[in-house]
């Protein structure tokens, strides 16, 4: 950094108190001895730069089961505890089976009850149909009435209607006590995955009554697998795509950075996503207040990250704080982004000449990572723009606030 003015040492110290605005930045002034302007300069030239989109998320468990119970009862037995691990089929609580065994009970003895009644209808259909039958042939050889012959045919088919309505019955108590089977079953309630415990809201001796809603008794995650919900802003939104890199954060470890891949992005805003949007169509057309909150509601949307929680680092709930990255280059030449104006024609940058003065110079911009500007086009390596200027009276204005140094006045 160099001081082109007569107290070179003097101005040193006025410099640092500008470094905050352009840290890394030369001075740069016009040329005389006393400028009234002064130049904060850089050189163009080759970095990294990157564009990304920050957001911030929650992590939750990719694999997250709501264990209910089917039936009503009392919570007899509660057989797991919050972060125990469990298998497939493991028992987690049992209710009461009292009432389910008992309707199981009677369904049997009803089931058997029509069995024997439809055995002992089909004898009688059998009597019945060789009654018929005989009278056919009697009264075939005039040995019978007609009446007699009615009265068995009428016999025959009463019978027949008896057996079809008791095998109905059966097949009807037969479903019945399947259904008790399953209730009975219900009692016991085993993991549907294999997982840690990460909720029970019941306790033992509490009544569950599932004919109102489905009463949760535990719920298992499969805390190896993670995911990162981001919330993508609206205005964001459009540069991110599925397949981009992540790298987060999470609020206890703020210098531990990790690295994943965005996996998906949900079609609709946050609030559909989580079932609790309301467009503008269902609600009163008459609420103008209503209009003007929903056009003042910021709009998210969730971009969603699957990430391996084999070390058990991450936990359900914890807030991330995340940068997708939506385009990089690794060698692009650079301009401090306060250097990039907008011009008539595009963007332009103020290039220093070697007589101190300036030269707006139009350029073609790409990639900013909001501190330098990738320029495609306009300038050379090596070559100092402006990104900066103040006056001699701020300076001066500066120095005095902060005083003499250390040595004393010079």
């Amino acid at each position: 950094m160099k001081l082109k003015t007569a107290g070179g040492k003097r101005l040193l110290g006025m410099a640092l108190a500008v470094a905050v605005l352009a840290v890394g930045l030369g001075l740069w002034t016009s040329g005389t001895s006393r400028p009234d302007i002064i130049y904060l300069s850089d050189a163009a030239r080759r970095s990294a730069v990157r564009h990304v989109v920050n957001a911030t998320g929650e992590v939750k468990a990719a694999q997250l089961v709501t264990v209910g119970a089917q039936v009503s009862g009392q919570i007899v037995k509660i057989h797991v505890r919050v972060g125990q691990m469990v298998n497939k089929g493991e028992l987690i609580a049992e209710i009461n089976a009292t009432t389910q065994q008992n309707q199981l009970e009677t369904d049997k003895a009803l089931l058997q009850s029509y069995q024997e009644r439809l055995e002992s209808k089909k004898v009688s259909r059998r009597i019945a149909e060789r009654q018929y039958r005989r009278e056919k042939a009697l009264r075939a050889r005039e040995a019978a009435s007609q009446e007699d012959l009615e009265s068995a045919e009428t016999a025959w088919a009463l019978a027949r209607a008896e057996v079809a309505e008791l095998e109905a019955l059966v097949r009807q108590t037969e479903l019945a006590v399947n259904t008790d089977m399953e209730n009975l079953g219900y009692t016991r309630i085993t993991a549907p995955l294999a997982g840690t415990v990460v909720s029970v809201p019941v306790e033992e001796g509490q009544t569950v009554n599932a004919a109102q809603s489905t009463p949760t008794i535990a719920q298992i995650a499969d805390l190896g697998s993670m995911e990162i919900c981001l919330e993508i802003s609206e205005g964001d939104i459009p540069a991110v795509r599925p397949g981009m890199a992540v790298s987060y954060t999470i609020l206890g470890e703020p210098d531990v950075s990790a690295h994943a891949v965005l996996t998906s992005i949900d079609p609709g805003l946050t609030t559909l996503s989580d079932g609790t949007y309301e467009s503008s169509s269902s609600s009163s057309s008459g609420s103008a207040s209503s209009s003007s909150s929903s056009s003042g509601t910021a709009v998210y949307y969730y971009g969603k990250a699957l990430v391996d929680n084999g070390d058990a680092r991450l936990r359900i709930g914890m807030t991330v704080q995340a940068v997708i990255v939506t385009a990089e280059k690794a060698d692009a030449l650079t301009v401090p982004l306060l250097a990039v104006e907008d011009g008539p024609e595009g963007k332009i940058v103020q290039v220093l000449a070697d007589n101190g003065g300036t030269e707006a110079r139009r350029v073609v911009t790409g990639l900013s990572d909001g501190v330098r500007m990738e320029i495609v086009d306009g300038l050379r390596e090596g070559e100092k723009v402006v990104a900066g200027r103040v006056t001699r009276e701020e300076m001066d204005a500066r120095t005095e606030l902060k005083g003499p140094g250390p040595g004393g006045p010079h």
